[in-house]
């Protein structure tokens, strides 16, 4: 460079520097004055969106911004002095003699206006610009003191000391005030409800971007060895889901969910790409540093005078990699922190708050698209299409698994990590571009455009076979997603229907069927693997053969190569390895990503629940025409009611009957609001919303709201909480008014009998409680409720006689039923017809009868309606351990008793030193580091030590490879360079190497020779071979990891799900089914698609540190020292760093489960949260569980960039220090040089990627550690003799002497219990609550296994034969059916073992179809959707005629009447000897009950009927009954002999029977 250009050169920087200091001062000075303007109160505590700051905290902020000020007050004006006293000096030509003075007046100025500032954060934009002003007066004196390489000395350098002292001074008053600047703290630190929040919009610019803010939490978790939630920071206001909620819908819906994403995230995207350009174009700072290094020892070598610069060089190196892994830090901070968080918590909350506005669709939908289509033309026929016709019509299993409940959890779950990972990684494609065009630039400057084009070239051979293969990796993982989630669904289903697997012995069939899925998982993902391999060797390859064929066409062409351009080529390729490689796996990303956004925005854009009631003064229906709820236009073949004209009374109780399936439950969903409203009108009143509804300051006087409603589901929907907190539903506690209600539904014994009374905790849909509990406490969370309308479908269905009297006395009219309007659907009209005032009769799909009570008697209508519902008679289930009559069920909130036990519950309340037990217990976590034994346990179940050995061998021979690699070129270049010197004067090669950087591209080539000398031919030829052999080695270390997990993953899931199928009831019952999930999903995504990656990097990356090392100390075994201190200070770090990591691993696999069992839990009560208003509150709280789960997620991601920053600085103290060594000992030169220095660069990002994966690892061996927990859990006693083949042959039971219990600790339920069962005899099993039936049907299926005593079928102890024979020779109907998605045929026959007309004749028999020889004589039951149960008006269409129609999950679009009924026609196809009935046919008509006990008694024959009764005409003309009391036998004798005992308990009950006289006359003949 010429001086005048030199010149030129440093004026145009000194003018930059003076204007970037004039600028960042004009804006302080705006900015403070703004600040000045604000009006703030010197006593109010700072306040922001974050939250609000503390006097303690506001105070310790004031006290540090005053030390602040006072040294800034002391720094700036002695900075200003120097300034002054070094520019006006004689030292400097006039034109240069203010920059200095100038920049120092910056600096004092802005330091002035961070001092005035008010406002904590406008003070703390004022300190940055202040810090700015600071650096440009450092860079001032730089350049006058210290010349940019190839420009003239400046005459500064040869002035006086003076001159020298003044600019030192000034540097450091420049650099302390730099310091102090960056040192204000943005806020006082806030708090949220009480919580800290995560400080880091409050701590300084120094601790924030070094992140020093998170050590604290660091601290903790290396002291405690285990933290909780309340341990972890809450969020700040750009990460909490209400924010994130309302920030989003705060744009309305004029744009889409991609456009909408992007717009609300404009900050951080623009944030996130800015720093990413940053990065790209300094990336190779380091490279370029290294390079212009080599050179000097280039120059060195040949005896050049280098004076200072190889030090500057060395200094500036260290710099270079602290500034390039800083900007790389705060990229990934941002692109996780502020990308990826929010974003994944945002598409959660919106999919949540849409589950609650949605349409609850359970049905069938009129479009073919939808999973619950409509019965095809050969259903609506009656026929079957064939079986090629069904499968060409089956329909997209991912579209049917979205309209399933889990398909709807999978968005959050799944499709929105997908798109937040895509956020994650979305910059990529931008630093992409840069960096190459960044690497590209350099390397033709530095090669050659001919050696360049020849590595892009060679490159770009491979691209097709990228773009093929990623194109096969991204449909690959379409694959993979779709059979996960087909996976996820069996274990759905398995798991929801455990107990019917269990109790059928189908354990092995299931295992089977879910093994059979996960084998198609399996391939699925060894089809990814594959492809990937494929991805990874062009990852290899890219590098290393461009790196090959750029330095053998610069050799051919130059003829020489020098070591600066060898080793420079090679670090600069390693730099931006995979970028090439990683755009097609990027664009597969991407459209992971937009199929994920699709799926979303298709769910977010379903039809909501719409306000399609008209508000009046009443409930009335006008020519109403009513359907279930439909995501389309409802079908033609859509049940219906059509032309209801009904005006409920105010204030009154009304009945709602008919058969089953005529509609009941319908009517009741359309005064909710979530039918379809096809014409005509429903008027009813509108009730306030909950935000005016002040339910805190509620009181006696004003407690009920009129025009609010409550409701009582026909499948009782109870969530895990408290007892009390189930009845009271979030409302304030009124003890008077709870233990009315509590007295009115018959609970208070039952209260009694809880293990820790009211404060019990109840497990999920109520699964430690009996079916009569869970109906009463959902009436008793009605009652307790503020409603003025209650709405209750079927509440008499699993209660016995006393206690459904008592409810109709105490609830439906006493007290607290008074003046409220009581809608109520029933079978028993005659039990509510003394105090009903309005009765409704539906059939065949339309109303038949309508009208008041008495206008209904006057017209002779209303005893053809009592005749045609179902009686008094109630299930005798659900209330005291002993008879007692209706006096002294009056007596149960009377007087002393009362007293007692509201004593009794209030010690429950008052006892604080004493906590419930939890039902569901807390999610276990392992302390400390994972196990070895954890490890060993998958080590082995991938292959064991011999395969690992191998492994590690293949890895280290291709990292000696990549060491023998540069030690050619080391060879190679100081052969080719010693030559050089010999040909070319010390000057010319200095110079040439010298511009080499600046100008190369533009030189001639030199040419030697035209041909190559025998040694060029034989390095060359080396190198390309080695090459070739990396590449292939590289690809084949990979697939060995892969085959390895794979082998465990299929070892490890195949024992888990043996132990979940094989576990203990107990255990189900106790464990939530999403825990379980959560180990068969998320845990086996990370160990079969995550936990290879992690195991293979960190061999590689552990080698790779080696081979570092071993190159450095081939330079000086000095380097050996270095390199075992900053490793042993790394190690520091690192376990430090894991302590925090590893704890907020695990709080985030714990935190993610009540995420999806709280969503499956407010999906399935969606109706009834809805009609308490609740749904606002429920969506409040899920924001709560996604921020805690956020905050788990949060404190991983800021934990490995506490690490990053750290491990960078100590890259770059080896990197100096390696440079330093190279520089300054003797015998080195620049090829040996660059060979080390090559090595070190990668020192920082290898010893990050090191510890990083290492801590992957035990993050993910976290997963393996969750799922060996499960897979060890202790199982049901699998052993014992097999069978006879054709056990049982006669059906005899005898139970002797039988003591059993739920546990050793718990006392025995059944007590010396003794009976006997003959061949084919029909026994009827009644009893009180606590009576022992529940559990003496446990004990048949060896549930529960005997203390004391035996259970013999046909003369076999069924204690010594295998479960699986016991279980699959008897069969069982609960009283809750289990239905799985699918169709008729695969319910009734789930695996294929019967031919189509015997399920056919089976669902005659249960009159779900009728029978062709009494089509014309039986109704049928007919369905398409829940409780809109067919008819035979036009259009209703009975779904039972086809096998193929279809099943939603649960059985949701049957009615539960219709349910019992399938499952009873399932067992009619078994056929046991031995079948045990648990009120098969509660929730059915009577009518139809009568048909169904005909087909019992026809059916079963040939069976033992053992029926746990709760209807007495059940059980009325069985053989015998037996009656038990207190876990033993109170009466055990026929019907007849025990209706003529005087005194009997039996006999007690006909008499407290609503139909005493029809129960004689059935027993008595």
């Amino acid at each position: 460079m010429s001086p005048i250009a030199a010149a030129s050169w440093v004026t145009a920087l000194h003018a930059t520097l003076i204007a970037g200091a004039a600028f960042s001062t004009i804006i302080a000075v705006l900015l403070a004055a703004k600040s000045a303007r604000q009006k703030r109160n010197k006593s109010a505590l700072y306040e922001d969106a974050d939250g609000v700051a503390t006097e303690e905290t506001q105070s310790r902020y004031n006290k540090t911004i005053k030390w602040l000020f006072i040294f800034l007050g002391l720094f700036s004006p002695a900075g200003l002095g120097t300034a002054i006293a070094y520019g006006v000096g004689d030292i400097f030509e006039q034109h240069q003699r203010y920059r200095s003075t100038a920049s120092g007046c910056c600096i004092c100025i802005v330091t002035a206006n961070v001092i005035v500032s008010k406002n904590p954060v406008a003070r703390f934009n004022v300190a940055l610009f202040g810090a700015f002003s600071s650096i440009m007066l450092c860079g001032n004196v730089l350049i006058e003191h210290a010349p940019l390489p190839g420009t003239p000395v400046q005459r500064g350098f040869s002035h006086s000391e003076t001159s020298r002292i003044l600019a030192a001074v000034n540097s450091i008053v420049a650099l302390v005030t730099l310091y102090l600047c960056l040192s204000i703290p943005r806020a006082p630190q806030l708090f949220l409800d009480g919580r800290v929040v995560q400080p880091v919009n409050s701590v300084s610019f120094i601790s924030r971007n070094t992140f020093s803010w998170p050590s604290p939490y660091l601290a903790l978790a290396w002291a405690s060895k285990q933290l909780d939630f309340p341990d972890l920071d809450a969020l700040d206001s750009m990460t909490r889901a209400k924010d994130l909620y309302e920030s989003y819908m705060s744009w309305g819906p004029k744009y889409g969910i991609f456009k909408l994403m992007i717009y609300d995230h404009a900050m951080g995207l623009t944030w996130q790409y800015i720093i990413t350009i940053i990065d790209a174009f300094i990336i190779l700072l380091p490279q370029m540093t290294m390079y212009r290094l080599l050179l000097v020892l280039e120059a060195r070598d040949n005896g050049e005078d280098v004076g200072y610069r190889l030090w500057m060089w060395v200094l500036c190196l260290g710099i270079t990699v602290i500034i390039q892994g800083g900007v790389n830090n705060a990229m990934w901070f941002i692109s996780y922190c502020r990308v990826n968080i929010p974003w994944r918590i945002q598409l959660s909350a919106l999919v949540f708050a849409k589950a609650m506005r949605k349409k609850d669709v359970k049905g069938s939908s009129s479009k073919d698209k939808d999973p619950a289509a409509s019965v095809s033309e050969e259903t609506l026929l009656g026929e079957d299409p064939s079986p090629k016709k069904e499968e060409d019509e089956e329909e997209d299993p991912e579209a049917t698994l979205q309209k399933m409940r889990q398909g709807v959890i999978n968005l959050i779950g799944v499709d929105a990590n997908r798109i937040a990972m895509f956020g994650t990684f979305n910059n990529a494609f931008l630093g992409a571009i840069f960096r190459l065009a960044v690497a590209f630039t350099f390397l033709g400057q530095l090669l050659g455009w001919q050696a360049l084009l020849a590595g892009i070239a060679v490159q770009a051979a491979f691209m097709p076979i990228n773009i093929y293969f990623s194109k096969r990796y991204s449909d690959s993982q379409d694959m993979l997603m779709k059979v996960r989630d087909k996976k996820l669904a069996a274990l759905n289903e398995a798991l929801n229907g455990i107990r019917q697997i269990k109790f059928s012995a189908l354990e092995n069939r299931w295992q089977k069927k879910i093994g059979d899925v996960r084998e198609e998982e399996l391939n699925a993902q060894w089809r990814v693997f594959t492809s990937d391999v494929i991805l990874l060797m062009c990852w290899i390859l890219g590098p290393v053969l461009l790196s090959a064929a750029s330095i053998a066409v610069y050799a051919v062409v130059h003829g020489t190569l020098p070591p600066s351009v060898a080793f420079t080529t090679i670090a600069v390729l390693a730099e931006i390895e995979g970028t090439l490689a990683y755009i097609p796996e990027l664009t597969t990303n991407a459209l992971d990503a937009w199929v994920s956004i699709k799926r979303i925005r298709d769910y977010l854009n379903t039809p909501e629940k719409e306000d399609v009631l008209t508000p009046g003064d009443d409930i009335h229906f006008d020519n109403a025409t009513l359907a279930w709820p439909s995501d389309d236009e409802v079908g033609a073949d859509a049940f219906k009611l059509n032309g209801v004209n009904i005006q409920f009374p105010t204030g009154e109780l009304s009945v709602i009957s008919g058969r089953t399936g005529s509609g009941k439950s319908l009517l009741l969903a359309s005064i909710l609001g979530e039918a379809e409203i096809l014409h005509g009108s429903v008027t009813v009143p509108k009730a306030p919303p909950l935000s005016e509804r002040f339910d805190t300051k509620a009181n006696k006087g004003n407690w009920i709201i009129p025009s609010a409603i409550a409701f009582v589901c026909q499948q009782p929907w109870i969530e895990n909480r408290t007892f009390r907190d189930n009845v009271t539903f979030d409302l304030p506690f009124d003890e008077e008014r709870y233990r009315k209600v509590l007295s009115a539904c018959a609970l208070e014994k039952d209260v009694l009998t809880l293990s820790d009374g009211e404060l019990t905790e109840i497990g999920a849909n109520g699964i430690n409680l009996s079916g009569g509990q869970r109906w009463r406490i959902t009436l008793a969370r009605a009652l307790y409720s503020r409603a003025g309308i209650l709405i209750m479908d079927d509440i008499f269905s699993a209660v016995d006689s006393h206690v459904g009297k008592h409810i109709f006395e105490n609830a439906l009219t006493g007290d607290l039923a008074s003046g409220r309007t009581r809608i109520l659907v029933t079978h028993h009209v005659s039990l509510a017809l003394p105090a009903t005032m309005y009765e409704v009769q539906l059939g065949d799909g339309k109303v038949d009868h309508a009208g008041f009570v008495d206008e209904l008697r006057r017209n002779n209508v209303l005893e053809n309606i009592v005749e045609a519902a179902e009686e008094e008679v109630l299930p005798d289930e659900e209330v005291i351990d002993e008879v007692v009559d209706d006096s002294q069920i009056t007596q149960l909130t009377s007087g002393v008793e009362h007293m007692r036990r509201a004593s009794h519950l209030s010690a429950i309340d008052n006892a604080g030193t004493q906590d419930p037990r939890k039902f569901v217990e807390e999610e276990k976590r392992e302390e400390g580091r994972i196990k070895f034994s954890v490890y060993g346990k998958y080590f082995k179940a991938s292959g064991g030590p011999g395969f690992w050995i191998f492994v590690f061998t293949v890895f280290a021979g291709y990292q000696g490879l990549l060491l023998l690699r540069s030690w050619i070129l080391r060879l190679w270049t100081e052969k080719s360079h010693a030559e050089a010197m010999m040909i070319t004067t010390q000057s010319h090669t200095y110079n040439r190497y010298a511009s080499a950087y600046v100008n190369h591209s533009t030189m001639q080539p030199i040419r030697v020779s035209e041909a190559m000398d025998s040694d060029m031919k034989f390095y060359l030829s080396l190198y390309l071979g080695l090459a070739v052999f990396i590449c292939i080695e590289g690809t084949l270390r990979y697939l060995l990891v892969f085959y390895g997990s794979i082998k465990a993953s299929r070892r490890l899931f195949n024992q888990l799900t043996y132990a979940v199928l094989r576990a203990p009831l107990r255990w189900l019952d106790t464990v939530p089914v999403g825990r379980i999930l959560n180990r068969f999903t998320a845990d086996f995504n990370i160990l079969d698609s995550q936990l290879a990656y992690y195991c293979s990097f960190l061999i590689y990356n552990g080698l790779v540190v080696i081979g570092i090392v071993v190159a450095a100390v081939i330079v000086s075994p000095l380097i050996i020292l270095c390199a075992a201190i900053l490793f042993s200070v790394c190690w520091r770090y690192a376990m430090y760093f894991l302590a925090g990591a590893r704890e907020a691993k695990r709080l985030e696999s714990v935190a993610k489960s009540p995420i999806f069992e709280f969503f499956s839990t407010a999906l399935q009560g969606v109706t009834t949260v809805r009609a308490f208003a609740k749904a606002q509150t429920y969506v409040d709280q899920m924001f709560k569980k996604l921020d805690t789960y956020a905050e788990t997620c949060w404190y991983q991601w800021i934990c490995n960039r506490w690490l990053g920053w750290r491990l960078t600085a100590i890259g770059a103290v080896f990197a100096v220090v390696t440079a330093a060594l190279v520089v300054s000992l003797k015998g080195i030169d620049a090829a040996l040089g660059g060979f080390a220095l090559a090595f070190t660069l990668n020192y920082t990002d290898s010893i990050i990627w090191l510890l990083r994966n290492y801590a992957m690892v035990e993050l993910g061996m976290n997963a393996t550690e969750r799922i060996i927990e499960y897979g060890e859990i202790a199982i049901e006693d699998q052993s014992g003799a097999d069978a006879p083949a054709i056990w049982p042959t006669e059906g005899r039971v005898e139970v002797s002497d039988l003591v059993v219990g739920y546990a050793p600790d718990l006392p025995a339920v059944l007590k010396g219990l003794t009976f006997s069962v003959e061949r084919n005899e029909r026994v009827g099993v009644v009893g009180r609550t606590g009576a022992g039936k529940s559990s003496l049907t446990l004990a048949l299926f060896r549930f529960l296994e005997p203390r004391e005593g035996s259970i013999h079928i046909d003369g076999i102890d069924i204690s010594k034969i295998k479960l699986e024979d016991l279980r699959s020779r008897l069969s069982i109907i609960a009283q809750d059916p289990v239905l799985f998605s699918g169709t008729i045929r695969t319910n009734l026959d789930p695996f294929n073992e019967y031919p189509d007309h015997e399920l056919r004749e089976a669902l005659e028999r249960v009159h779900l179809v009728p029978s062709s020889s009494a089509a014309s004589t039986i109704a049928v039951p007919d369905s398409s959707h829940g409780t809109q149960d067919g008819t035979h008006t036009p259009g209703n269409i009975n779904i039972f005629r086809s096998l193929t129609s279809t099943v939603t999950e649960g059985g949701q679009n049957l009615s539960q009447g219709q349910r019992q009924l399938l499952c009873l026609a399932r067992a009619i196809v078994a056929r046991p000897k031995v079948m045990v009935l648990d009120e098969a046919t509660s929730a059915v008509d009577k009518a139809t009950d009568e048909l169904i006990q005909r087909s019992i008694r026809d059916e079963f024959r040939n069976s033992t009927l053992i029926v746990i009764a709760h209807r007495l005409s059940t059980i009325a003309d069985f053989d015998r009954i037996l009656v038990m009391s207190d876990g033993k036998v109170a009466e055990f004798d026929t019907p007849k002999k025990l209706l003529e005992t005087e005194d009997g308990v039996f006999r007690a009950m006909v008499e407290d029977s609503g139909e005493r006289d029809v129960l004689k006359e059935m027993i008595m003949g």
